[in-house]
Order: C-alpha cells, then sequence, then structure tokens
C-alpha cells in the first residue's frame, strides 16, 4: 500500500500565529534587537512609510521612508555608531499592535498579507511623540514561522509635518 499524497500547497495560518509574529516584531524594535528585526526580512523585503494618504507605490511617487536591505542595514549600524549624535540618548520605543486580520491567502505559496493597527510612543530628550496608523505586512513562509517580504506603515498623519523620524514604527 502506497503513502498517502500530502495535499499540494499551503495551510491557511491560524490568526494567533501571525498575531505572536507581529507582537515579536514589536517587541524586537522596542528593546532594539536591530539584528534580530532585520532578519525577519527576506534578503528582497522593503519597508515603506507613505507619505499620502493612498498612494499606489514607492517607486514613482515620494515616500517618507522606503529601504532594502542594503538602506535597513545602514540605519541599523548608524543607531550603534557612537558618532550618531542626533541618537543621543537613544530613543526609546513602546509599540502596540492591534486589530490584526488576515486579508489574503495564496495556498500555492503560503504568502500571506496581514493587515493590523498600531500606536507607537517614542520618548527621546524629555519629548514623547504619538504615532497611529495601520501596517500591512506581506509574509512569507520560512521554516516554522514567517519571514516579511514587505512591511508598509500608513501613518495617519503622513501627510502633515513630521519630526525627523528616527525610529522605526
Amino acid at each position: 500500500m502506497g503513502a498517502v499524497p500530502k495535499p499540494a500547497g499551503h495551510v491557511r495560518p491560524e490568526l494567533p500565529v501571525l498575531e505572536q509574529f507581529l507582537f515579536q516584531e514589536a517587541r524586537f524594535l522596542d528593546e532594539q534587537r536591530w539584528d534580530q528585526w532585520a532578519a525577519l526580512f527576506t534578503e528582497d523585503g522593503t519597508y515603506w512609510v507613505p507619505a499620502t494618504p493612498g498612494q499606489p507605490d514607492p517607486l514613482n511617487h515620494v515616500s517618507l521612508i522606503y529601504e532594502n536591505r542594503l538602506l535597513r542595514e545602514v540605519r541599523i549600524r548608524r543607531y550603534s555608531h557612537p558618532n550618531a549624535f542626533s541618537l543621543q540618548p537613544a530613543p526609546r520605543s513602546v509599540h502596540l499592535v492591534s486589530n490584526v486580520m488576515l486579508d489574503d491567502f495564496d495556498q500555492e505559496t503560503g504568502e500571506v498579507t496581514v493587515n493590523s493597527r498600531f500606536v507607537m510612543f517614542e520618548y527621546r530628550r524629555d519629548v514623547q511623540m504619538v504615532y497611529g496608523g495601520a501596517y500591512t505586512h506581506i509574509l512569507v513562509p520560512a521554516d516554522d514561522s514567517f519571514r516579511i517580504k514587505q512591511k508598509k506603515v500608513d501613518l495617519v498623519n503622513c501627510d502633515a509635518a513630521l519630526e525627523n523620524i528616527q525610529i522605526y514604527f
């Protein structure tokens, strides 16, 4: 008797698994575990903060931030560089992630699109900033977890005058 064939494709991930991934990512950011946070991205993974509501893409329009792997590495090295005076003292943050929803799932590739809401508090030099908005993560399966193919951060006030963005949302 032959082996039972395994169904083709991936299994739709449960929402608590996706939530734990997003919560872990937020923890890496809050604890400034930059290398672990960067390792969550695929080799071609991008981090994108649009400059206007409904911005269709990061390549044909100006963005607040659009980083590939190389640009994330440069920024992360700057965080720990002793001559990065604008980051002294280092900013601290708290990310609150909620309303996590699975928007799309590709059974063939296992790719998922996850939407969530966030509030981030940043504290630096006696000033506390509050940011809020929506995250859209495109995640691909990797071992027993996921990696980030794209993280899009839609700030509620993306088209307002903003202070220097010192830390990741």
